[in-house]
């Protein structure tokens, strides 16, 4: 197998269903490969900039399956081993707007040991996020990883951003949900992780208020993600069976690293065809 061709990664937006990414890390680790750049969005992002800081697949499974076992060892993890207060989570922006806290979550799903700064990483990583009042797309090649983690995992009316340089902001994927654009200059191929998905079945008379807006979210993730495909197609683009599992199902993690083992497969022989067959 040729050892040094240079990929580029992008891992998007789908929240809990971007945990599907971790499988597909392991692809790389078991074939002996490494992404020379790293592009991800929301939960891309806060994935991504687990591996790029250093930590193989295997610990990023671990250190996920651990985090997400159950509520109590959740709990115990924010309260207890992160001294979170409860205060400390939510973001108060108005009397009507009770949020998360995007920099406090990626603070407690990143582990401490980690590299602090994006330029820092031991894998070049951009973080995808949308300025919200300039309607643009803005990728961060540095700073502050809890910040900008934080502005890229930003759902609108759930998570608030941390403002950088001034400016607000919210999740990458509301212009780029897969942006595999950004990981293509120098590279001789690109891998595009696409976990966007499409909606779980309504099981219910009515969803939630918060399952509504979040689908919303998912849809136009997945028809954007879509076109950018359509217009200009990277050489991998995979896309895990996750459309069963809801955007709030994180402590179902055991069952997505399951599903998405298809894909993690699926991937890892067109990598090895590929690359064996250029050796």
């Amino acid at each position: 197998m040729n050892s040094s061709p240079k990929i580029g990664l992008a891992l998007g937006g789908g929240a809990a269903r971007g945990l599907a990414h971790i499988p597909m890390l392991e692809a790389f680790d078991e074939l002996g490969l490494k992404p020379s750049m790293i592009a991800g969005c929301s939960m891309g992002a806060l994935v991504g900039a687990a591996y790029a800081g250093g930590m193989s697949a295997r610990e990023i499974r671990d250190h996920a399956e651990r985090l997400l076992a159950n509520r109590m060892d959740m709990a115990r993890h924010v309260f207890g081993f992160k001294k979170t207060r409860l205060g400390d989570i939510f973001s108060l922006k108005g009397l009507s707007s009770l949020q998360l806290d995007g920099q406090k979550l990626a603070d407690i799903a990143l582990p401490d040991h980690l590299p602090q700064l994006i330029e820092d990483q031991l894998i070049p990583l951009k973080v995808v996020a949308t300025d919200y009042e300039r309607m643009e797309e803005v990728v961060f090649t540095s700073g502050s990883i809890l910040q900008t983690v934080g502005a890229s995992i930003a759902i609108p009316g759930l998570i608030a951003a941390p403002r950088i340089d001034g400016r607000i902001h919210v999740d990458g994927g509301v212009k780029n949900p897969v942006p595999f654009n950004h990981v293509t200059e120098g590279m001789d191929y690109v891998v595009a992780i696409d976990v966007t998905g499409r909606l779980k079945p309504v099981l219910k008379a009515h969803p939630s208020n918060l399952e509504l807006a979040v689908g919303s979210m998912l849809i136009m993730f997945h028809e954007i993600a879509d076109l950018r495909r359509r217009q200009a197609p990277p050489d991998f683009y995979v896309s895990p069976d996750v459309d069963h599992f809801g955007s709030g199902d994180f402590f179902k993690v055991k069952e997505i690293f399951a599903a998405a083992a298809p894909a993690k497969e699926k991937l890892k022989r067109a990598l090895d065809l590929r690359f064996s067959s250029s050796a």
